[in-house]
């Protein structure tokens, strides 16, 4: 007979460790001597029997695993084995965190930090802090087209900073090569992408030309000496 919302709520173990409670299609709710209750859904696969999660009660209701179910054994009809497909949405999930943006840029920094001074270090993982991170930091980096990469890099460009956007740039691209050298991605998406961005037109700081240094050295002599204080 089909389980009721209302045996669900009331059910209880009756002084076993576990209590089973069949509902249809293969549910059953698990109800524990501390009062917690568990759906799982038993299956054959390979003339094996299996038993899977659906998650516990109250907070999947009876109309939820049910719903699972169905979802479950749709994957069965189609051949496949709803447990292990599970187990391998996890390993996926993984290694995509494993392999995002953020997490492949900080595993290069720190390769490189023993080749670099601390504020040069700290400068560069600050840039992408500010930058990158926050909006394609979660993305695998396999995922992140040249397109995506472009429009983060133009958001820098916008604010004026084309020298910044170029340098960032340029870290993304050893990011990228180390992604591929660690077979994060296989594509370096980063190529050619400085093409697109405008020209960074570098500013000169004030010169003195060689000629004019000895000018130079008495007028800051004359200057000294009017500056000195007049003894009494």
């Amino acid at each position: 007979m089909p389980l009721t919302d209302i045996q669900c709520r009331t059910a209880s173990s009756g002084g076993k460790k576990i209590h089973k409670l069949a509902d249809t299609g293969g549910i059953y709710l698990w109800v524990f001597e501390d009062g917690k209750k568990y759906w799982r859904l038993r299956y054959y696969k390979d003339n094996k029997e299996k038993s899977i999660s659906l998650g516990v009660y109250p907070a999947i209701s009876l109309k939820d695993a049910r719903a699972k179910r169905d979802e479950l054994r749709k994957q069965l009809d189609q051949g496949s084995d709803p447990l292990l497909n599970r187990k391998l949405d996890k390993l996926r999930s993984k290694v995509s965190a494993e392999n995002t943006f953020e997490a492949v840029a900080r595993e290069w920094l720190k390769q490189q930090a023993h080749t670099w001074t601390p504020e040069h270090a700290n400068r560069t993982l600050r840039r992408l802090e500010l930058n990158i991170f926050p909006k394609i930091g979660t993305v695998p980096l396999s995922e992140i087209d040249a397109a995506a990469l472009l429009g983060t890099i133009r958001i820098i460009e916008k604010r004026g900073a084309t020298d910044l956007s170029h340098r960032v740039l340029q870290v993304c691209g050893n990011i990228w090569r180390f992604g591929i050298a660690t077979g994060r991605c296989k594509t370096d998406v980063t190529y050619k992408l400085s093409e697109a961005l405008k020209a960074h037109k570098a500013e000169h700081q004030p010169a003195i030309h060689p000629d004019d240094l000895p000018r130079l050295m008495r007028d800051i002599s004359e200057y000294n000496t009017l500056a000195l204080p007049c003894t009494p």
